[in-house]
């Protein structure tokens, strides 16, 4: 059965893909400890605008895995992909180092994986390990996913740019672009924003959102949302959205919530670039 609502003559901005599994506007979110049924309401509530549902960090190590197993078949049911989180693989490297990765990754496929990403916060990718991470992951019929940028310290912007179009060349589905760039002293990162906008395939960036974890508050948070929406559109790939704003940032995304229709927010998007 296709995916209806009520109010269907109201509508909505074309540009917006609506119908999964998009290619574009992908709405990653990301989550440490959803039990099975809270994951069943999201679901019921907002699965038709989840695409990635990325098991945070290394939490992947601390559920039973009849849990892990009975959460990830239900994600796939509802055409979602599960992502395991970059930090479990920097853990793996860093006590095991990259010869066991083939073993991890095996176990990733086995309990129903489909994106794995490869980041670098903690732990530094050693000489080549990129691009022998993002081999083997689709060997093992993964999607690669790179992060980029640092939680700790800001990258230049030539540097982020760099690393953007390395990551998308060496064959990552995406580069998935640390918050912590995207956003400084609460506020939006704009020069590398837009920097982005024209120096790199943005269909294939990822957008990561701030979160509470590294300082933001719920209002920087919305204003980085607000200023990727209106500079990319409605169909801006953003990931790290919490379980409890998945309806709120379809809203942003269409002109629906509280900043009000998009070309508001574009007309003042515009007008700052002039």
């Amino acid at each position: 059965m296709s995916f209806q609502t009520a109010f269907d003559f109201v509508p909505l901005d074309s540009r917006r893909s609506n119908e999964k599994p998009r290619k574009s506007g992908i709405t990653m979110v990301s989550d440490y400890q959803l039990g099975l049924a809270s994951l069943a309401d999201l679901i019921e509530v907002s699965g038709h605008y989840i695409d990635f549902f990325k098991i945070a960090t290394g939490t992947s190590r601390l559920f039973s895995k009849s849990h892990l197993l009975a959460k990830i078949k239900m994600l796939r049911e509802h055409n979602i992909r599960p992502f395991l989180g970059g930090q479990f693989q920097e853990y793996v490297l860093h006590t095991m180092g990259i010869e066991a990765m083939p073993q991890h990754l095996v176990e990733a496929r086995k309990v129903g994986f489909d994106i794995v990403e490869v980041s670098d916060n903690m732990v530094q990718l050693g000489q080549g390990w990129r691009q022998q991470l993002f081999d083997m992951i689709r060997q093992h019929g993964m999607t690669p996913v790179g992060e980029i940028g640092d939680k700790l310290k800001s990258s230049s912007i030539t540097a982020i740019i760099d690393e953007v179009n390395d990551v998308l060349e060496m064959g990552a589905d995406f580069a998935l672009i640390e918050a912590a760039e995207l956003m400084h002293g609460g506020t939006p990162n704009e020069r590398l924003i837009k920097t982005l906008r024209a120096q790199v395939d943005i269909s294939r960036c990822i957008f990561e959102l701030a979160t509470p974890r590294v300082g933001s508050t719920t209002v920087q948070i919305y204003s980085g949302k607000k200023f990727l929406v209106k500079t990319f559109g409605p169909d801006v790939n953003l990931g790290n959205v919490t379980p409890d704003v998945v309806i709120e940032t379809e809203t942003t995304r269409l002109g629906l919530g509280s900043a009000g229709p998009l070309d508001f927010l574009e007309d003042k998007a515009s007008s700052e670039a002039n």
